[in-house]
């Protein structure tokens, strides 16, 4: 009798969990991947601009690229909206992410300084992926 109560209590609980791991882990996995086709999209287009203008920024420049500007900028965003406030590693990634594009706009200091930047932010961002991959991979919701 006791087994039988216990499997009608125990059960559902279980089933619960297990349906909410399958539900939240593609979720999570998709995150993941939007994450990292926003921060090599955003980085490589930050990288470009500074390449081309040759150091100077993007506002600065003779004939500013708007359009890659507008882009940056409407990247940088999207990455603030996915990105969790109440996380360390997500706002210092977002504070990497504001100095790159600071520099796009208005100018690098120095090309060196500038790929440091983008290597700070990438690192930041690896560390990210990867805690939220292990947390996929062990059916953490």
């Amino acid at each position: 009798m006791l087994v039988a109560l216990a499997a009608v209590i125990v059960g559902p609980i279980v089933s619960f969990k297990l349906a909410r791991r399958q539900l939240i882990s593609p979720i999570r996995q998709k995150w993941i991947d939007d994450l990292l086709d926003l921060m090599s999209t955003l980085l490589s287009k930050c990288r470009a601009a500074v390449v081309m203008n040759e150091g100077n920024g993007l506002l600065d420049s003779e004939k500013p690229d708007e359009s890659l500007l507008n882009e940056i900028l409407f990247l940088e965003q999207k990455l603030q909206l996915m990105l969790n406030p109440n996380e360390a590693d997500h706002q210092q990634l977002i504070e990497h992410v504001d100095k790159i594009t600071d520099a796009v706009q208005h100018g690098a200091s120095s090309v060196m300084e500038f790929g440091q930047r983008l290597n700070d932010a990438s690192g930041c961002c690896k560390a990210i992926l990867k805690r939220e991959w292990e947390r996929v991979k062990n059916g953490e919701s």
